[in-house]
């Protein structure tokens, strides 16, 4: 498993949003690996430079994965938060870049159905596994974009199954227990996880200078905390 420490700054951790994020590292740690097994025993794939996922959708996400993003904004991105536009009439997400051959531009820190679309499956009523190709991918096996492989039929052809949306998705629903799987625009819930994912740095910032100087960090001596970073506005 890579390394988790590229969102966990120092004053995330211990904090109630810490635990979390970290589980849902876990789980797309776990996605990207079974993609890779995916990806090397199929034929499917994406076309080089397409986007059309980004250009008129954009995701509903957890609270938990605005978090997470937020987080890798916070670590490589930081200088652009002040700069986000949450109202742009934009169409499809506001995070891909259209003149990016890329498009996505947190891509390292993107949402879970954004990992997972056009190389998951889902399950049928029986509860076994199908995959149904993205309609703009290329190579054998296509038959126009139409046709959805059975289990049976995947386990045949390629010996090897993908992994199921449902399940990876319900597994990040339960993160945080008390938001019982609610899904926000992402427009929406981005700037609220940024606005607490600051709140909870400058109270870290806060307390380090505390600590150090044995004030409340407005060096006028009182200790009342009346120097108490105030979090940022969106």
């Amino acid at each position: 498993m890579k390394a988790l420490s590229y969102y966990r700054a120092p004053a995330l951790m211990g904090t109630a949003l810490d635990e979390p994020i970290r589980r849902l590292h876990e789980i797309y740690d776990r996605i990207e690996q079974s993609q890779d097994a995916w990806i090397k025993a199929t034929p499917f794939r994406c076309p080089e430079g397409c986007g059309s996922c980004c250009e008129h959708f954009e995701p509903d996400i957890l609270e938990v994965e605005a978090y997470f993003l937020a987080a890798w904004m916070f670590l490589h991105q930081r200088d652009r938060l002040s700069s986000m536009n949450y109202h742009s009439e934009q169409r499809g997400c506001i995070l891909a870049d259209p003149d990016n051959p890329y498009h996505c531009t947190v891509y390292e820190g993107r949402p879970l159905i954004c990992r997972l679309f056009a190389y998951s499956g889902d399950r049928a009523k029986d509860g076994s596994v199908r995959f149904r190709p993205c309609k703009f991918m290329k190579g054998d096996y296509m038959q126009g974009g139409s046709k959805t492989y059975t289990e049976g039929e995947l386990k045949e052809l390629f010996g090897i199954l993908p992994p199921v949306m449902s399940d990876l998705a319900g597994e990040a629903a339960i993160l945080l227990p008390e938001r019982s799987g609610d899904r926000y625009p992402l427009r929406e819930i981005l700037p609220v996880a940024i606005a607490k994912i600051q709140y909870v740095l400058d109270l870290a910032a806060f307390a380090e200078q505390a600590a150090k100087g044995g004030t409340d960090g407005d060096n006028d001596g009182d200790n009342d905390n009346d120097g108490a970073p105030q979090p940022k506005a969106s």
